[in-house]
């Protein structure tokens, strides 16, 4: 079948023919590349410039940026920092959305739609409001965690969740696994309705129990939403700006302080463009080469 398109021809020429469906999608193009694609372009260019709020000229310094990010020690806190943000919420979230999920979609759950709507209020809610509840709830000396664990023995002494050096990075990423796993419990429990009741019960009869049905049967169908999830959460965590400047800063000492948050320092409190775009750019390195690799490894599970 022809490609349709508009032909125009001349004698002794060669036909071109234009295809409509390029028109069609050109706006949404040039949307592309001056939302996205120029910003990008820009930041990498502005990498290798010495530029500065406080100074007119910008003086070209080649790979000097990224030399020095990789010798600075905040940079490098930062990286771990980034490391246990996203590890940690991405595997919470993963795990008690699938559980969830799992648990609302059993037969002898009534009140789903209840459950449904109670469990994704820490989705709709919108960040700034969760925020500040979760600040009242942290508060060292008014807040309810601390009062919990007091009254249960857990503790002996009110616990600083989001000025200490070794609470901040957890309390921050407790709060974002308590926002994204419903978006997790959402996108399995409708993958879940698609796996097929005739092959449990055929696993069943050959013995399987509860456990083995799922990794046999209901796991491998629901593979693919689970990878695309990961995928999803990955790249949003990675990127995540507003639990960590909301509730420490990337504080305290640097403690929480992830590459966002030090991109965000550099530019808008130093006003050093040229060091911030320069982080910008191993962030979206980091980004993108965990994005390919993770497709990479989907695509050739497809084509097995």
């Amino acid at each position: 079948m022809k490609n349709p398109g508009y032909s125009l021809e001349s004698p002794g020429k060669k036909t071109f023919k234009i295809n409509p469906g390029y028109l069609f999608v050109a706006p949404a193009v040039i949307a592309v590349a001056l939302v996205l694609l120029y910003p990008l372009l820009h930041t990498i260019f502005l990498s290798f410039f010495k530029s500065s709020l406080m100074s007119d000229a910008t003086e070209f310094v080649g790979f000097a940026q990224y030399i020095e990010l990789i010798k600075d020690k905040l940079f490098i806190n930062s990286l771990r920092a980034t490391f246990i943000w996203t590890v940690g919420s991405v595997v919470f979230q993963f795990l008690i959305g699938i559980f969830a999920a799992l648990v609302i979609n059993q037969s002898f759950i009534k009140f789903k739609m209840l459950f449904r709507i109670l469990i994704m209020v820490p989705w709709v809610l919108p960040s700034i409001i969760g925020v500040n509840i979760w600040k009242w709830a942290y508060h060292p000396d008014f807040g309810i965690i601390n009062h919990f664990l007091i009254s249960t023995g857990i503790i002996s002494e009110n616990i600083s969740w989001l000025s200490g050096a070794n609470t901040a990075i957890i309390s921050i990423t407790i709060v974002n696994v308590w926002k994204m796993f419903p978006f997790v419990m959402l996108m399995i429990e409708a993958a879940l309705q698609s796996v097929s009741n005739e092959l449990k019960e055929a696993a069943r009869m050959d013995g399987a129990n509860t456990v083995r049905i799922f990794f046999t049967v209901t796991l491998p169908h629901i593979s693919g939403t689970c990878y695309t999830v990961v995928l999803l959460l990955t790249i949003w965590t990675l990127n995540a700006f507003t639990f960590v400047y909301a509730l420490t800063e990337g504080g305290p000492a640097h403690a929480s302080e992830v590459m966002s948050m030090f991109i965000y320092k550099f530019a808008f409190q130093n006003y050093d463009f040229g060091m911030a775009s320069a982080a910008s750019v191993f962030l979206f390195l980091i980004t993108s080469t965990f994005a390919v690799f993770y497709i990479s490894i989907l695509m050739r599970r497809g084509e097995r």
